[in-house]
C-alpha cells in the first residue's frame, strides 16, 4: 500500500498526521476494499466475491 498510495505521489514529511489519516482512509476505502485483485478469490475484487457471497446466501435461504 505504501508504495502504490504515498511513495513518490505525496510528500509525507510536510503533511500532518491528520491530512495522512484521511488520505489513507479514502484509498483504504475506495480501493482496497472494493477494487483490487485478490487471488485467494479467484481474481476477484473482494467487495464482488463478497456481494457474490450475500447473492448466494439469498437464493439458499
Amino acid at each position: 500500500m505504501k508504495s502504490e498510495l504515498l511513495y513518490d505521489r505525496y510528500d509525507t514529511e510536510k503533511m500532518t498526521t491528520e491530512e495522512l489519516r484521511t488520505i489513507i482512509w479514502r484509498y483504504f476505502i475506495s480501493y482496497w476494499n472494493n477494487r483490487r485483485i485478490c487471488s485467494a478469490n479467484g481474481g476477484l475484487p473482494p467487495m464482488v466475491k463478497r456481494q457474490q457471497y450475500y447473492d448466494s446466501l439469498k437464493e439458499a435461504a
